[in-house]
C-alpha cells in the first residue's frame, strides 16, 4: 500500500505570497509528528511518548503552482506485519482515523463512520496515553503560517479533504474560557487514566468523545463510577454515571473539555 497526503498552504486572512521557510518547515515537522504517531497508534497499537532573530530578509520555499504551495507527503510501508495491517483497514479507514485525529484536536466534530475505525479508537482510548494531547503541540506547530503569515493549510488525501487548519483552528487551539457554571450531565467513559483521574467522557455510544480533568482528587467511589462505566463500553454496553461538570471552551465558544466536580452512579 502506498499512500500519498499533502499539505497545500494557500490564502488565508491574507493573500498567499510565498511560504515563509522557517514557519513553513515548522509547519512540515508539525504535520509529520501527526502522521507518525497517530498511524503507529492505527498500524502498531502504540501511542508514542515523544526563533530566528534575522531582520531586513526572510527565506520563502519555492511555489509549485501560481497562488499556493503544496509538499506532498509519501507513506510508504516496509514491514509486512504493518502492511498486513494497513490493508486490513483499507483506506476508507485510514482516511477516517485521521480525520478523526486531526479534527479533534482543533474543536471540529467528525462522526466516525467506518466500522474498522471506531473498533481501533475504541482500544486506543483505552490506552493509558490519550493521543490527543500526544498530537497537541504538533498541531501548534502546523500552524505556525497560519499565526504568521495570515494562510490556510489544506490537509488532502488524494483528492479528499482530511483537515483545514485556519484562523478559526488557530483561535482554537490558542485559547481556553474556564466557565464557572456547574451542571450534572450523563456520559459514558471512553477513557480513564486511573492514576490521575483524567479521561473521556462520550453522550452516547457513537459520538465523539471530549476530554474531563477532575478538579480535585476524585473519591474510591467515584473513580469506581467512572472505572465500571469504561467496563461496560468495553462490552458495547452504554452504561452512563452522573457527572457534575463545568465546560472550558475556547474564546470562540467551542468546547475543549470539561472540568469535573463530582461523579455517581446513575
Amino acid at each position: 500500500m502506498e499512500l500519498t497526503f499533502h499539505a497545500r498552504y494557500t490564502d488565508g486572512r491574507r493573500k498567499f505570497d510565498g511560504l515563509d521557510h522557517y514557519d513553513g518547515a515548522q509547519s512540515l515537522l508539525g504535520l509529520s509528528q501527526i502522521l507518525l504517531i497517530a498511524l503507529n497508534s492505527f498500524f502498531n497499537k502504540e501511542i508514542l511518548v515523544q526563533a530566528p532573530s534575522a531582520k531586513g530578509f526572510r527565506l520563502v520555499l519555492g511555489k509549485s503552482k501560481e497562488g499556493s504551495w503544496d509538499q506532498a507527503v509519501h507513506l510508504l510501508i516496509t514491514n509486512p506485519n504493518v502492511l498486513a495491517v494497513a490493508e486490513d483497514i483499507g483506506k476508507a479507514g485510514l482516511y477516517d482515523l485521521l480525520k478523526w485525529s486531526l479534527l479533534s484536536g482543533i474543536g471540529v466534530p467528525y462522526l466516525v463512520a467506518n466500522r474498522k475505525a471506531k473498533k481501533i479508537i475504541r482500544e486506543l482510548e483505552q490506552k493509558n496515553e490519550d493521543l490527543h494531547e500526544k498530537l497537541d503541540e504538533a498541531l501548534k506547530r502546523v500552524h505556525y503560517p497560519v499565526k504568521h503569515q495570515g494562510l490556510t493549510i489544506h490537509v488532502m488525501a488524494g483528492r479528499q479533504n482530511l483537515a483545514t487548519f485556519n484562523e478559526a483552528t488557530l483561535r482554537y487551539i490558542e485559547t481556553e474560557v474556564v466557565h464557572e457554571a456547574q451542571r450534572y450531565e450523563p456520559f459514558g467513559v471512553s477513557r480513564l487514566n486511573a492514576r490521575t483521574g483524567t479521561g473521556r467522557f462520550i453522550p452516547n455510544m457513537d459520538a465523539a468523545s471530549v476530554p474531563f480533568t477532575p478538579v480535585d482528587a476524585l473519591s474510591k467511589a467515584a473513580k469506581q463510577a467512572l472505572g465500571d462505566s469504561l467496563a461496560y463500553l468495553t462490552r458495547d454496553r452504554f452504561v452512563p454515571v452522573n457527572a457534575l461538570i463545568s465546560e472550558v471552551t475556547s474564546a470562540d465558544g467551542h468546547l475543549k473539555s470539561y472540568r469535573l466536580h463530582s461523579v455517581v452512579p446513575i
